[in-house]
């Protein structure tokens, strides 16, 4: 006996059930390869292959002045002096606030040497920074 003749409908469909089965292979496969490139990349510490150190380097930092008025507030209450009386007399109280010299702060700069730190990749190119 001869197998039966597939149809054209039942071609195509076979085609495009490989087709959609090779696309999804092919783009699992792309995810994980980025997932795992990704994760290399994030593992991946670069080897210190040396610190040289120039003492003519120095970094001065600009001075900063910082101004802070403090206000202070006094109360004072002052009693009229009574003649004779018999009910007592209560003087209004006063509120005075006074503010200070601005208080000012200077910070002095420090001079400051910087170094460069040297990196090899793993090709063997040399980079300072």
């Amino acid at each position: 006996m001869t197998p039966a003749p597939r149809t054209p409908q039942q071609r195509d469909r076979r085609l495009a059930r490989v087709r959609r089965v090779s696309r999804r292979v092919l783009v699992g496969s792309g995810l994980s390869s980025a997932a795992l490139v990704g994760l290399f990349a994030a593992n991946a510490k670069p080897s210190i292959v040396s610190q040289v150190v120039d003492p003519t380097t120095t970094t001065t930092s600009p001075t900063s002045t910082t101004t802070t008025p403090a206000p202070t507030t006094s109360t004072s209450t002052t009693a009229p002096p009574t003649s004779g009386a018999t009910t007592p007399t209560t003087a209004p109280s006063t509120t005075t606030t006074t503010r200070p010299a601005p208080t000012t702060t200077t910070t002095v700069p420090t001079p400051t040497t910087t170094q460069p730190t040297c990196y090899t990749s793993p090709s063997g190119i040399q980079e300072c920074s």
